[in-house]
């Protein structure tokens, strides 16, 4: 929870290996919590493993939402894979830069 704390744009993905989300384990509901505690937000709603389990997952803070853009959230078979590939598609602007003044060196 302290990393969420410092760190409001927070963005978590991976194969985390646990039971599908959905399910009464033990360890997926704790996990979901501590997801829950740092008020991240998880975005996959399909199976992402052949044998039909989310174990592939997106958290996102509710910062990194407000802040950008989400656009597609695609979740792909690949025929060299039992997991799916993720793709999350989102939008930023890009920061103001200072234009900086050359460096003379005499």
């Amino acid at each position: 929870a302290e990393l969420a704390v410092e760190t409001p744009r927070l963005l978590v993905m991976g194969d985390f290996n646990l039971p599908s989300v959905g399910e009464t384990s033990g360890v997926a509901q704790e996990f979901m919590a501590s997801m829950m505690a740092m008020d991240l937000t998880q975005l996959i709603s399909d199976p992402t493993h052949i044998g039909g389990r989310m174990l592939d997952l997106i958290f996102v803070s509710d910062q990194w939402q407000s802040d950008l853009e989400l656009g597609e959230l695609v979740v792909e078979r690949l025929s060299w894979s039992d997991h799916s590939l993720l793709r999350l598609d989102f939008l930023t602007a890009t920061p103001n830069r200072r234009e900086s003044e050359p460096l003379r060196w005499f």
